[in-house]
């Protein structure tokens, strides 16, 4: 089992995560998404940045990788999704 930092960088909300595998975080992180206008990171319990899904203020675009729609704004991939991409 591995423990995650999932900072959804609001200053609230925040949580550490024990996990099997990174997958699970990422799940859990998602059930979290709210319209913060900020990425959400997960991170080692030492502060390393895992991963990372950014926020567009914009709505998203065809080709865009979305997690999830929020208002007028998305979250992108995960980070670590789109370094593993085939193009």
């Amino acid at each position: 089992m591995e423990k995650y930092f999932i900072n959804y960088h609001t200053g609230a909300g925040n949580l550490i995560v024990e996990v099997n595998e990174i997958d699970e975080a990422k799940r859990i992180a998602e059930e979290g998404v709210a319209y913060t206008q900020t990425q959400i990171t997960i991170e080692t319990l030492d502060g390393e940045v895992i991963t990372e899904s950014r926020w567009w203020g914009v709505e998203p675009e065809e080709d865009s990788n979305v997690l999830e729609i929020i208002g007028d704004g998305y979250f992108q991939t995960w980070s670590d999704e789109l370094e593993n991409e085939v193009y």
